[in-house]
Formats: structure tokens, sequence, C-alpha cells
């Protein structure tokens, strides 16, 4: 241990990096713009990307993701409290020739007061709604389609919230299959805040459940249960190589209540450690996992302790290390350039693992007409 800490003050003090993580290039919902009242926008967002894992073990093969997503929109604010976005999402993979994902993306925002809004229709994920990776895989942005349904979002100079509630697969009286929803709410509140540290206490809740009782499908109601909690700790120490060091320790939980449980545990458990350095070219973190019979259905798998291809594959102890980096390079307004790598040691296994990958992201707006 003393040896690897010794490597990581080495990364601290000599790596220049820029960028944080995956999740941090989700930054595509843009909210109301007063200045944009009675205005007509068409907003064109897009992500590229080649991401490639050469994971080891039995957990999770590896895999590569390589297409994009391009989803343009016509965006008009009716007033300062009042905005709809009308659009759509097309997602390919790379040498396939049909679409993966076809969609029509229809969102409301309504600014209820200063400090909240709701928004109806497609939601609001930047920044993976600030789960952390072991409840939310990062790579969703590239992956899923937009999510739908009912978000309250509401940010105060010492609290802030994101309850949402989304519909994978909505069903009406008669149908085969069952009704899939997610339930999610996270927050953070500040405890301490002075000039060099800020203190904050964070809450993570993520229900996935399968059932419905108009449908005719003959499998049994499923309820998988997320949750996290901690402290987050940012250390500002100035304005030269090294700004911010965030220290971060986080407990998180599953369980399934209703069996039997589909995965082969209904409960588990594990721990997130990790310490990050902002510097002037960047952002980078080293994370320290540990966990016993933990299941995420949302969460990155290489950190669950069961095989993603074969259940009857698990690894009920799970103990691990990741370096994570990121470069992001700004090419014109709202559209920039990222390489991410990530370096995993198994401690049980005592198997190595990486990913890298390759992303070209655009989010720009284009004036088309100002109402009067």
């Amino acid at each position: 241990m003393k040896k690897l800490f010794n490597i990581f003050l080495l990364i601290l003090t000599g790596t220049p990096l820029f960028g944080q993580s995956l999740s941090d290039l989700n930054h595509f919902y843009k909210p109301i713009d007063t200045s944009e009242v009675k205005t007509l926008n068409f907003e064109f967002e897009s992500m590229s990307f080649f991401h490639n894992t050469e994971y080891m073990g039995d957990i999770v093969d590896g895999y590569t993701w390589t297409g994009a997503w391009v989803r343009p929109k016509l965006s008009y604010t009716f007033s300062d409290k009042l905005k709809v976005d009308v659009g759509g999402h097309f997602l390919r993979y790379s040498s396939r020739n049909e679409y993966t994902t076809v969609r029509p993306w229809i969102t409301a925002e309504y600014k209820m007061f200063d400090q909240m809004k709701v928004i109806l229709g497609n939601l609001d994920e930047n920044n993976n709604h600030g789960l952390i990776k072991q409840l939310w895989e990062p790579e969703r942005v590239m992956t899923d389609a937009p999510r739908e349904g009912i978000q309250f979002l509401y940010n105060s100079k010492f609290i802030e919230i994101n309850n949402w509630t989304s519909w994978e697969q909505l069903i009406l009286r008669g149908d085969p299959y069952q009704e899939h929803f997610t339930f999610g709410l996270t927050g953070r509140g500040q405890i301490y805040s002075n000039s060099m540290t800020t203190v904050k206490i964070p809450v993570q809740l993520l229900i996935y459940h399968q059932g419905g009782e108009i449908d005719s499908s003959p499998l049994g109601v499923v309820t998988h249960l997320n949750y996290a909690t901690g402290m987050e700790t940012n250390f500002k120490v100035g304005d030269h190589f090294l700004k911010n060091i965030d220290f971060n320790m986080l407990w998180v939980g599953y369980l399934c209540p209703d069996g039997p449980a589909p995965y082969g545990y209904d409960k588990g458990h594990g721990y997130s450690v990790t310490l990050a350095g902002d510097t002037r070219f960047g952002k980078f973190s080293l994370d320290y996992w540990n966990a016993y019979q933990f299941i995420a259905p949302y969460g990155k798998r290489i950190y669950m302790s069961v095989s993603d291809r074969n259940i009857a594959l698990s690894q009920q102890d799970r103990s691990q290390i990741a370096f994570n980096y990121m470069l992001r390079q700004p090419i014109l307004k709202d559209i920039e350039f990222a390489f991410q790598g990530e370096a995993l040691y198994d401690f049980m296994t005592t198997k190595f693992s990486f990913a890298f990958g390759y992303y070209l992201v655009i989010n720009q707006d284009f004036f088309l007409k100002k109402f009067r």
C-alpha cells in the first residue's frame, strides 16, 4: 500500500490532464435562457464515439461501441418560465445498416419559481443525474435512448435536489409485457463551507420496477433498489498548477424486496473512496471500490458481483482500484474532442483491465426567428 500511495503522489504532482470523466460529456440539456424569450432556435446535438473495453475475468466481457447519434431540435422560449423543444434522436452503430434508435424528442420545461422547475417529456440527464458510476453506467450517454417522464429540479445555496420518474416500457390494458419504470432521487446538502473547504452530504436513490396491474404477462413483480450516501469534500488549493482536490466517500447498497431475486442475491453493499485532483490542465481521479454481493441494474457492470453473460458466474467479494483520465480539447464554441482512459486492477483475481475511447461532442444553437 505504501508503494501505491507513493505512485499516486507522483501522479498527483506530475501528470498533465484536462477533463473529468465520461459523465461530464453528458451536458446537452440547456435550461431556460431569459434572453431568448419569444425566440425560435434550431439546436443540433451530436456525439460521435469510439469506445473500447478490454475487461479481464468472468464479470464482464470486453466490447466496443463505435458509431454516432444526432439530435436535431426546434426550441421555442415562450417566456422566462416556459420553453418547449421538439425534434428527434437517431443512433446508428458503425457498419450496421439500420438505425438502432429512432425516437421523437418532445420536452417542456416550466420554471415554477426561482429555485425549482419541472420538466415533462424528455428529461434533463446532464452529468447522469449526479449518480456515481456504480449506480449509473456513464456509457449510457452513447447507447441509450433519451429517457422520458417527469422531473423536478431544485437548486438553492445549500441544497440541490433532482427527482425524476422515467418510463422505459409503458403498458396499455391487456399488453403481453410488463410495465418498466425508474424512480430516481439525487441530492446534496452543504453542511460546511469556508473560503478553502466545502463539505456536502450526498443522497442517491434509484428504484427500477417491473410489474403492472393491467397487463397479461405471467411474470411476477420485481423491484431493484440502489442507494448511496456519504460525504463529499472539496479543498481549494490555489490558482497555480493544482487548483482543487476532491475527497469523496460513499456507502452504496442494493436490495431486491420481491423474491426470488433474479440475480441470485437479494441484498448487497459496497463502499467507494475517490481522490481527485483538478489542475490547470484538468482533472483526474483514483477510485477504490470494495463490495459484497452488489447488484445495480443500471450501474457499470465491472463493479457488479454477477457476470453479465451468466448469472451462475459470480464473485461475491469485489475489491478494485481504478485510475481515470480524460483529455478534452475545445474545437469551436460548443464543440469539443475528448479522449478518455481507464486502468483497473482487481485485487481478488489479480487481473488488470483497461478501457479507452475517443469522442466528438457538438451542442450548438442556431438563431431562426425572433417574434414580437
